[in-house]
């Protein structure tokens, strides 16, 4: 039988393996090839010390232009052991999963490397990152570029499942294979099951089960690109999911469950159902009793979510949340389309207080209206919650480096009304380096300055903060960037490592 070799690159999550490898995987099976995974990005984490793993990182993030010679050496030799030496008659598809934005660079060094061996396997990119605009993409999608120079035989852009199944088939004009013009699957009980058969758990930090109850989004949050891709909110039946992990947990043994939802509430009724399905499942099947879940949420208001969806949580087993609360200051909220208030947010915390529901929070520094008073609203807000940091309700907030904009976001089709220039010629600097004229004090020297205030305000107040060490160098990066960019705003930044 033939293979299919499903590769992932930088830059995802180290701790568990793709869900996109599991979603796949029957549909390959069912069309008489073998399926096998070449997770690169695992072992580059493996094998390469801290410092070079964080050069390759930046890179990946742009929050560096550049990439260290041995880095990149050290990521080819991966390729060459981890994927060309599996290379032989019967592999017959190499896919590649360019799950973001952070994916891109990393895929055209392989989509190069991969040129330059002469391998005449073919070539099959999907995943987000495909929408992706990058420097030497000249404006063009990253997918159709890569087609265009050669680099792949074939993009599915959108959904993967049922584009694969037709590429597979000889389908080639299926919506979405080699052209953006993709739909969307509205009955995602039409999905097979994942399969994750195959997958070495013990390779990975925190072993989990991914798992997908919805795709798209009910908000649209202005800094997002999810809608590019899911322009309306689907969800499977709270029945098939809770079945499906049932399975998995008898099937694979693992218990810990994360789902890959932009988030898992979008319907509230459904969701209960599920906690509720979930709750009486754990409690008839013993194999199930150390079921846990984690992840996307919205906070919403207590009229939508009374405490008794809480208390269904607690019960299922959900182990955390990650909440996109992004700012402090509701007008800024406002301005995000994110619909909740200041009191929506101080009832979600006392609710998941009660019931024993860690929370954490993604924040937004430098959004293109935050003014100085939004940003002290913020400062209030983490000497306020310094009591649910504490107990453990919030376990971090993550502040990330400053605000992004990126192409095909509701904010960027904004910019001629918030009259945004981007500064500088490259990429990273279309990422990191704008300005407002509308908001002139809020330059990328001053998002950088707020960002570390936070970030001393929360070590002043013991504030939970893995990862923040990255995170800093990472900005230091950014900043060590435009700084030698003769870019007379923004003073040149000196190290001390």
């Amino acid at each position: 039988m033939n293979k299919f070799l499903f590769v992932s690159v930088p830059l995802i999550e180290a701790q568990y393996p793709s869900a996109a490898y599991g979603s796949l995987q029957p549909i390959i099976q069912k069309n008489n090839l073998s399926a096998e995974f070449v997770d690169i990005n695992i072992k580059l984490k493996q094998e390469m010390s801290e410092e070079m793993f964080d050069d390759l990182n930046n890179w990946s993030m742009f929050a560096s232009s550049t990439i260290q010679e041995d880095t990149l050496s050290h990521y080819l030799d991966a390729v060459d052991r981890y994927l060309i030496s599996k290379l032989d008659k019967t592999v017959e598809w190499i896919g590649i999963s360019v799950l973001s934005y952070f994916s891109a660079r990393p895929t055209t060094a392989l989509l190069k490397h991969l040129q330059s061996k002469n391998i005449h396997t073919k070539i099959l990119l999907g995943g987000n990152g495909l929408s992706s605009k990058l420097p030497e993409s000249n404006n063009q999608e990253y997918g159709e570029w890569c087609l265009d120079q050669g680099l792949c035989d074939f993009a599915i852009f959108g959904e993967g499942e049922l584009a694969l199944d037709n590429l597979l088939k000889e389908n080639t004009q299926y919506p979405g294979i080699n052209n953006p013009m993709f739909e969307q699957v509205r009955d995602l009980d039409r999905i097979e099951d994942p399969d994750y058969s195959g997958i070495k758990w013990d390779e990975y930090q925190d072993p989990r089960i991914m798992i997908t109850s919805s795709r798209g989004c009910v908000r649209h949050c202005t800094f997002c690109d999810i809608a590019t891709v899911w322009p309306k909110f689907s969800y499977r039946s709270a029945e098939r999911v809770v079945n499906e992990i049932k399975e998995s947990v008898h099937r694979y043994g693992l218990t810990k469950f994360e789902f890959t939802d932009s988030l898992i509430n979008g319907s509230v009724t459904n969701f209960d159902r599920f906690n509720d399905l979930l709750a009486n499942e754990k409690e008839r099947d013993p194999a199930l009793k150390d079921v846990t879940y984690t992840g996307q949420f919205i906070c919403r208001n207590q009229s939508k979510m009374p405490e008794r969806t809480y208390e269904l949580m607690h019960y299922a087993g959900c182990k955390q949340i990650t909440v996109g609360i992004e700012s402090f200051s509701e007008r800024v909220r406002h301005h995000i389309k994110k619909k909740f208030s200041d009191a929506d947010i101080e009832y979600h915390l006392e609710m998941c207080a009660r019931w024993n529901i860690p929370n954490v929070f993604l924040m937004i520094v430098g959004y293109p209206t935050e003014t100085l008073a939004d940003h002290q609203a913020n400062i209030r807000a983490l000497h306020r919650y310094k009591k649910y940091s504490d107990s453990g309700t919030i376990f971090m907030m993550r502040w990330g480096f400053t605000m992004h904009i990126y192409d095909g976001t509701p904010i960027s089709s904004m910019s001629d009304d918030l009259q945004i220039t981007t500064l500088g010629v490259d990429n990273s600097d279309s990422v990191y380096n704008w300005v407002s004229a509308l908001n002139p004090s809020n330059t990328l020297p001053e998002r950088i300055r707020r960002r570390l205030e936070l970030h001393e305000l929360r070590v002043e107040l013991g504030y939970a903060m893995p990862g923040a060490n990255k995170e800093l160098l990472a900005m230091l990066e950014i900043a060590k960037n435009y700084s030698g960019k003769n870019n007379t705003f923004f003073p040149k930044v000196e190290s001390n490592g």
